[in-house]
């Protein structure tokens, strides 16, 4: 990377912000990483919590059962609900083989789905 050039990428996500890391490297050479948060508008939040999904997963470690959880926001707000559903089961599946195949050895294949619930209608047991 160029001196003034700036990579940007989402970090993290609910939905209520997106948060984006800006990483430059400034005219001395030094690489900077900074982190920003930006709140949605309040329509865009409400619209978000509607397509946000907890997605439950599970895998076989060693003969024991490894559970994980996600909250996911659907990457389509306008999708019916089964469509929706699909998507955040697919995007969790991802999450966690990125995130903890190192680990636990969860990967997209072994990881199965035990619960997929509207954030707006979860209740914790």
């Amino acid at each position: 990377m160029r001196p003034g050039e700036a990579r940007v990428r989402v970090v993290a996500e609910d939905w209520r912000s997106i948060t984006y890391e800006a990483e430059f490297t400034q005219s001395n050479g030094e690489r900077v990483v900074r982190r920003y948060q930006c709140a949605l508008p309040k329509a865009i939040a409400l619209r978000r919590l509607r397509a946000t999904y907890i997605v439950g997963l599970w895998h076989e470690v060693d003969g024991a059962s490894c559970y994980h959880v996600r909250q996911v926001v659907s990457p389509i707000l306008s999708s019916g609900d089964e469509a929706a559903r699909d998507d955040a089961v697919l995007v969790a599946r991802a999450l966690v083989d990125m995130e903890r195949r190192a680990t636990c050895g969860a990967t997209v294949d072994s990881l199965q789905v035990y619960t997929v619930e509207r954030a707006v209608d979860w209740q914790a047991l």
